[in-house]
């Protein structure tokens, strides 16, 4: 079983289990995955948050009860799970910019996304943008350790180019373990269920455990982990890192085998000998952490 027809499934456990509570933590459980992976996989293939995702749903059966019943209003509430007549009516009004009353007074159509369709959705698109495709291959790394500057994109993607910035003005002071290679780390570790996602971004070098690094920079220790690693090219001019992570979590990742490693919650672009950022035959290798699904 892939990540696509895993994601199905829960579709259909939403689907059945709207009248009782469920939450996002609930679903990785019962699903087996980690909350990290969930979350992106989820978004990657629906578009939106799995609590958006069950708010909508959960609005869309109570709108159908109230066109195609003679039910309550209050016990359509109940039924779908919300706790309050008030919470009801609020998240009714923003949804539908009606009140419930309204709704079966006049019996409006609203468009109903079945799972098919979300899923066929999903197909058709993924179909167009998989023309970029990368084929990974499967790394295993032993830990190493990265001395850098570390910022978070809350302040601003800007900050990206920051930390490249003081880094290449200081890392002359270090010893480095391999002077043509250097690391753009992405940290998910704090923020992974933010929209728009945000991270801390580390421009950063590969040190040894007990290098001294100067004030203001920071040092981290990656484990040993299996990686995809996904070869680029392009000296993004044209956007092509960005391509690439797009196509990686949006396309690869939910018809992989592979769920991401819950204990490394990073990704990270490495960058070597072949990166010449005014080449337009310039290569790099997107890093992530991975693990072979559970049967």
């Amino acid at each position: 079983m892939n990540n696509l027809q895993l994601v199905e499934k829960i579709l259909h456990y939403v689907d059945e289990n709207l009248n009782k509570e469920i939450t996002f933590e609930n679903l990785a459980e019962e699903f087996r995955y980690s909350p990290f992976h969930f979350h992106r996989i989820f978004t990657s293939i629906t578009g939106q948050t799995i609590t958006n995702y069950i708010k909508r749903r959960r609005l869309t059966l109570a709108h159908q009860k109230l066109c195609e019943t003679n039910e309550r209003i209050a016990d359509i509430c109940y039924e779908t799970g919300f706790n309050s007549i008030q919470a009801f009516n609020r998240a009714f009004k923003e949804a539908f910019h009606m009140q419930p009353s309204q709704v079966r007074a006049e019996k409006p159509q609203i468009t109903y996304r079945s799972i098919d369709t979300i899923i066929s959705g999903y197909v058709k698109r993924v179909n167009v943008e998989g023309e970029y495709a990368i084929k990974p291959v499967f790394i295993e790394k032993n830990e190493f350790y990265l001395a850098g500057y570390r910022k978070h994109t809350r302040d601003g993607i800007e900050v990206i180019g920051e930390s490249w910035h003081a880094l290449k003005n200081t890392m002359n002071k270090l010893k480095r373990v391999n002077p043509s290679v250097m690391y753009g780390l992405e940290d998910y570790t704090n923020d992974f269920i933010s929209e728009p996602l945000q991270f801390y971004y580390m421009a950063a070098v590969d040190v040894e455990e007990d290098t001294n690094i100067p004030d203001g920079m920071c040092k981290i220790k990656i484990p040993q982990a299996l990686y995809a690693v996904f070869t680029v090219n392009g000296n993004n001019a044209n956007g092509e890192i960005g391509k690439a992570f797009r196509y990686i979590y949006d396309i690869w990742l939910p018809n992989s085998e592979y769920c991401l490693d819950e204990n490394l919650l990073i990704d990270f672009e490495y960058y070597d000998e072949r990166w010449d950022c005014q080449s337009k035959s310039a290569q790099l290798d997107i890093y992530i952490p991975v693990k072979k699904m559970q049967d």
